[in-house]
Parts: C-alpha cells; structure tokens; sequence
C-alpha cells in the first residue's frame, strides 16, 4: 500500500522542462534599467516566489544570489534594505497563466551608481529564474 501511495506522489511532480518557460534578458541604457520578460509555454499556470520577482521599482525585496550585475569592476550584488526575510507560510507567489508573460526590470541603481554603471560598455544582468507550476488549493 505504501508502494502505491508514493507512486501516485511521485506523479504529481512539478518539475519543468527547458522549453516550459524562456527568459529574456534587454539591456535599456536611455531607462538605466534591464528589462525582464517571463514567457510561459506550459498549459499550466507557472509561479515564481513575490522575493525572487523584482518590484515595481526594480530591485528585490530581500537581497538574493538569483540576480547579480557583472560590470567591469567585479560582480555587483543587488542592493536591499533587507538582507533576508521569514514569512509565515510563504512570501507570496505570482502567477503567470498559461502562454502569459509577466515582465518587470532592474534598475542600474539596484547594483550601486547607475551614471557609473550606464558608463560601463561590460554591464551584463546574470538573473537566474525557476518557475514551478502553480500548486493547486485544496479545499
């Protein structure tokens, strides 16, 4: 009986395909920002955790390894008031519908002096995202 029940478990797995999602990547120099754009291929809805997604001003919550600017003067980590942050039951998700795109971007100013970092012709955003498909509520 245990057999079956870890069985049906593990059918039910989450995991994404390469071609589930894409992520692009536009350096905007006249904004001061990169621009990122989440495009689902999945027929399911995908989610990413609200703490890895950047905020309406373009940088993070909390400070997180999943983004980081290589520029010539080393690599710049995002900047936040938070070094981390606990959330009972979760940080929140968004969602992203099935073949939706959720855009967003980061400022230059995340990473420090964006006039130094728009001077910079090696800037180069490293963003390392992994949606999952959304977990259904259970009632």
């Amino acid at each position: 009986m245990l057999a079956l029940v870890t069985a049906a478990c593990a059918s039910t797995s989450t995991l994404l395909t390469s071609d589930a999602y894409s992520l692009t990547v536009t350096d905007n120099p006249a904004k001061r920002r990169f621009d990122v754009v989440l495009q689902s291929h999945h027929d399911r809805a995908l989610c990413v955790g609200a703490h890895d997604w950047p905020s309406s001003e373009g940088t993070l919550v909390v400070e997180s390894p999943v983004v980081s600017l290589s520029t010539m003067d080393g690599l710049l980590a995002v900047k936040s008031s938070l070094l981390s942050v606990y959330c009972p039951g979760g940080c929140g998700r968004t969602r992203i519908e099935p073949g939706a795109a959720l855009t967003g971007h980061f400022a230059y100013a995340a990473f420090g002096d964006a006039e130094r970092i728009a001077s910079d012709p090696s800037r180069r955003l490293q963003y390392t995202i992994t949606p999952q498909v959304c977990r259904r509520h259970r009632r």
